[in-house]
């Protein structure tokens, strides 16, 4: 987590407000899928006087080693008109800044529709955002970014460029005695959803695993580089059933994270790590032909790029230090600027796959109870609400995907401290910890999701 309290900004009050506008749609359709997959590791870089920090706890905190280098992983989908990319970057979160700069390297791909990168929300692997460096001081290696963008660029090319036709299936398990939920309600979706592509040539097929979990089995005292329990998922079931692998990080906010699984996670890291993803792979294996559902070869994307207000100062203040990447527009909020961003919704066959940039609480995505310490915050139509009545029965979510919005909290429970806001955090009178906030845009970011994700969902056909 962040050290804010060393951190000087200032607060006034003001409205809020949020725009919408919609990006281009495109379909297509064929008698088969064409997918194609690729990964790089991401090189450490040598000979550089720049430090390496670890991201997602502490300041300053320099990597002492590697237990197992982050990657960049790549996915070809393709209906028949034109395919789009997903591609997985092992860190813990990436701006649109960083976004932008790998579709620029690979904007020439022919016949692609829409790159989209997302996260797996690593907590341990290198600075990415620039948040984890001394305060006030960007955290990034441009040198490792340098090579990240690389690794991206080379798996969304390859990817692109080697796909074979077969067949998509779609199926999931429920997970059992894995989830810590550390803020009331307690809400998670306990599913582990899986796509499989199953190749005609008999060569090797795709998974691509959404989980709604930080990744953080290492817990906060590690500062070893790792992909922690995506990337071993992953590996294992690679080497179980000889398929190419994906993951991606689901409705996580709240703050969802995998239990812990030995006596002392500080001594015992590792193994908690190894646990973890052992337990994971138990469940992936345990989706079957026998569970899944064939999605037929129809694709649709829609994207909307919408504004989000900007109420937290310190965000402000990074963005002005160049250390942020995102985008900032003239809107009215408490800083007097908005975040302008995307959020898009790629359908396969009958499958809704939500792009969204930031760590979106369950309860927005699932519906059922929320906090209440803010009455006069209303909340929005859960995702899955949108979504069945604009007759789509499933949604997966890919979070953290295209930029970072940080946390996006239910307003009804959007409470921060009046002496420093978003700089202070606060307990409510229940006792809980409302940190989230803290590391979010605002308030009026829930509402902001819901109506994009409705608009992207209007354009489908």
């Amino acid at each position: 987590m962040i050290n804010w309290k060393r951190v000087l900004a200032f607060f006034i009050s003001a409205a809020l407000l949020c725009g919408i506008a919609s990006g281009a749609s495109a379909q297509g359709s064929a008698s088969c899928w064409s997918v194609g997959f690729a990964r790089r590791q991401i090189a450490l870089p040598e000979n550089t006087s720049d430090l390496l920090y670890i991201s997602g706890y502490n300041s300053a905190w320099e990597i002492t080693g590697v237990l197992d280098l982050c990657e960049a992983r790549a996915v070809w989908l393709d209906a028949g008109k034109g395919g789009v990319l997903l591609i997985g970057i092992d860190c813990i979160a990436l701006d649109s800044g960083t976004v932008g700069e790998i579709r620029s390297a690979i904007g020439d791909i022919p016949g692609c529709i829409a790159i989209n990168v997302f996260a797996t929300h690593t907590h341990a692997g290198p600075d990415t955002l620039g948040l984890w460096g001394p305060v006030g001081v960007d955290g990034k290696n441009s040198a490792y970014m340098k090579n990240l963008i690389a690794a991206a660029a080379e798996a969304g090319r390859e990817a692109a460029a080697n796909p074979h036709e077969g067949r998509l299936f779609f199926g999931y398990t429920v997970t059992e005695d894995m989830y810590r939920d550390s803020r009331y309600p307690y809400v998670y979706d306990p599913n582990l959803y899986q796509l499989r592509f199953k190749a005609d040539d008999g060569s090797a097929g795709t998974r691509i695993y959404f989980y709604g979990a930080h990744a953080e089995s290492l817990r906060g005292n590690n500062t070893l580089v790792s992909r922690d329990f995506p990337g071993h998922l992953c590996d294992g079931m690679t080497e179980l059933t000889g398929d190419n692998t994906m993951f991606c990080s689901g409705p996580a906010g709240g703050l969802i994270m995998t239990k812990a699984f030995v006596n002392d996670t500080s001594r015992q890291a590792v193994e908690n790590l190894e646990i973890t993803a052992r337990k994971l792979i138990e469940y992936a294996s345990s989706i079957t032909p026998e569970n899944e559902r064939e999605l037929k070869p129809l694709l649709q994307f829609s994207r909307t790029i919408f504004t989000v207000p900007l109420d937290n100062p310190v965000f402000a203040l990074y963005k002005m230090l160049g250390i942020l990447g995102t985008k900032a527009v003239k809107a009215d909020s408490v800083t007097g600027h908005g975040v302008e961003t995307e959020l898009a919704v790629l359908m396969l066959g009958d499958l809704a796959v939500a792009l969204i940039p930031g760590e979106i609480f369950p309860e927005l995505v699932l519906g059922g109870e929320t906090g209440r310490m803010n009455p006069d915050g209303m909340n929005p139509r859960p995702l899955d609400q949108i979504a069945a009545e604009n007759g789509i029965e499933q949604v997966v979510v890919v979070g953290l995907c295209n930029d970072e919005l940080g946390y996006i909290v239910p307003p009804s429970d959007f409470l921060v401290n009046q002496k420093a806001p978003y700089i202070e955090r606060i307990r409510d009178s229940l006792g809980e910890d409302h940190y989230e906030e803290t590391n979010s845009v605002g308030p009026a970011c829930a509402q902001c999701i819901a109506d994009a994700f409705e608009a992207a969902l209007k354009k489908l056909k």
